[in-house]
């Protein structure tokens, strides 16, 4: 488990440093899921966009859990924010999702879904 954690925590500081160095102001959420309050891993800002983005560092196809979708389709809803899910394969980098694609897959991502439903950090 600790690995486990360790792997989704440095994804997740990797990628706010990224963001950082392209012009975003960046607050990465940490523990996000267990404060009781609906709370993306990443919260964004450059200029008159924000961003709010749930993280997962895996190598094989996973299900985000309807409560992450539902808790980042709020932060949307309430705030206006673009709302992605950011998948960081190794050796292969960031990808992003629209959170209203994953949610139309019901929470479903592997590699296959990238085509075409995906970009890159440089998008951003």
């Amino acid at each position: 488990m600790i690995k486990k954690y360790r792997k989704g925590y440095m994804g997740e500081w990797l990628l706010t440093h990224e963001l950082s160095k392209r012009g975003y102001m960046v607050v990465r959420t940490p523990r996000s899921g267990r404060i009781g309050l609906p709370s993306p891993d990443i919260i964004a800002a450059k200029g008159d966009r924000l961003i709010v983005i749930e993280c997962k560092s895996r190598e094989d196809a996973f299900k985000i859990p309807d409560d992450q979708l539902k808790q980042l389709q709020e932060w949307h809803l309430k705030t206006k924010a673009e709302a992605f899910i950011a998948w960081k394969i190794s050796r292969r980098g960031w990808f992003f999702l629209r959170l209203e694609d994953v949610m139309k897959n019901n929470g479903n991502v592997n590699k296959s879904f990238l085509v075409g439903n995906s970009f890159g950090i440089d998008a951003l």
